[in-house]
């Protein structure tokens, strides 16, 4: 048996015709920047998230980066803020710290996700914090909750985590001050190609975001601040309309499929995430633990099943961040070490699932 890690041209073929219409819709408008493509989108979405505002731009990392920026504009952020993010995330969420002038503070993780615990020794050293759904998995209500005990604003790198449901009913995209969703194809909610959004409750906020985002334009000739161009396609725009009325059918789906693995995944040489995990979680990555990573792959591999790795290296010995080379983050490093994700979309059937589950059982 053979069995994609993704199959994106399966998933996408279900939306086939009416991507066909959009083109033809978005090719007959004459309007192939912002316009009504963009506006619905952008309407459905903050709906959907139950916002006020949704800012849409060109990806994921641009709507992270143009949240600080924007903060900066307002005079809600210093010029050279220091803001908190945990260690274990996607090299994106150090990036936007940095493009937006800002000084990036990691902290380790002692589980997969951000926790009071990894925040209480720095959070009086920092003047922000971005908390990160990795893997889909909403962060904790108790991590907002101290963060606003201490006055310190919350912003969330919601990239993985679209429709995601906390224990209070907010979907992700609606607890922190702001969030940023990429729309990457191999999202849950995925474009045909780059895009993403901010999602927001405060007005000022998404306004001068909107402006940013836009060259820092008031008017088509008169600029106030200094922008960025990062526009979500209409064609991109219509495509996603397409989805999001598929996403919580295509969640509920990943969910079975995690669910599956967490019931019958049994092997000590196989570690699981907690529970605890489970719950609250849009499960766009089914992360499991293992000390010898390529041996793991190989072995799935040679029975047909195709798997991935949420991700190899961390930001702080990324060469890139050179100044960050000397830190040591131990859990952090152990999470990036051993990862591998196996196979969890909508498409899976359940012979799919039990024969994974009777290799991986089996290694």
């Amino acid at each position: 048996m053979k069995i994609p890690y993704l199959p994106l041209r399966e998933l996408n073929a279900r939306f086939n015709l009416k991507d066909q219409q959009s083109f033809e819709d978005v090719y007959d408008s004459g309007r192939y920047i912002g316009g009504p493509f963009v506006e619905r989108f952008e309407h459905q979405f903050a709906n959907y998230c139950g916002v006020d505002n949704v800012v849409s731009t060109g990806n994921g990392l641009d709507a992270l980066t143009v949240i600080l920026l924007a903060e900066k504009e307002l005079g809600n952020l210093p010029q050279n803020a220091k803001i908190l993010l945990p260690a274990h995330t996607y090299i994106a969420t150090f990036l936007s710290i940095i493009h937006a002038g800002m000084q990036p503070v990691p902290v380790d993780v002692t589980d997969i996700l951000l926790t009071v615990n990894d925040l209480q020794a720095q959070i009086h050293k920092v003047d922000a914090i971005i908390t990160v759904d990795l893997y889909g998995k909403l962060v904790d209500d108790e991590v907002y909750a101290f963060a606003e005990a201490q006055q310190k604003p919350v912003y969330c790198d919601s990239a993985q985590s679209h429709g995601a449901i906390n224990v209070n009913g907010k979907r992700s995209g609606s607890i922190a001050r702001a969030s940023a969703f990429s729309f990457y194809p191999t999202k849950n909610l995925g474009a045909l190609g780059d895009g993403g959004a901010i999602t927001t409750n405060d007005h000022l906020l998404a306004a001068m975001s909107r402006k940013l985002a836009n060259y820092g334009r008031d008017n088509r000739f008169q600029n106030s601040v200094k922008g960025v161009n990062s526009r979500l396609d209409p064609l991109q725009a219509a495509f996603l309309s397409n989805r999001l009325t598929s996403l919580d059918q295509d969640n509920k789906q990943r969910f079975t499929v995690a669910q599956f693995y967490f019931n019958h995944i049994k092997n000590d040489h196989v570690v699981l995430a907690n529970d605890g995990f489970l719950m609250h979680n849009s499960w766009h990555v089914f992360p499991v633990f293992v000390a010898d990573r390529e041996h793991f792959q190989s072995y799935l591999s040679n029975h047909g099943i195709e798997t991935n790795v949420h991700y190899p290296v961390p930001p702080h010995q990324q060469e890139a961040f050179k100044e960050l080379n000397d830190l040591s983050f131990p859990h952090t490093e152990k999470l990036h070490n051993t990862e591998v994700s196996l196979p969890c979309h909508p498409l899976m059937t359940s012979l799919e699932m039990e024969y994974i589950v009777k290799v991986v059982n089996n290694y």
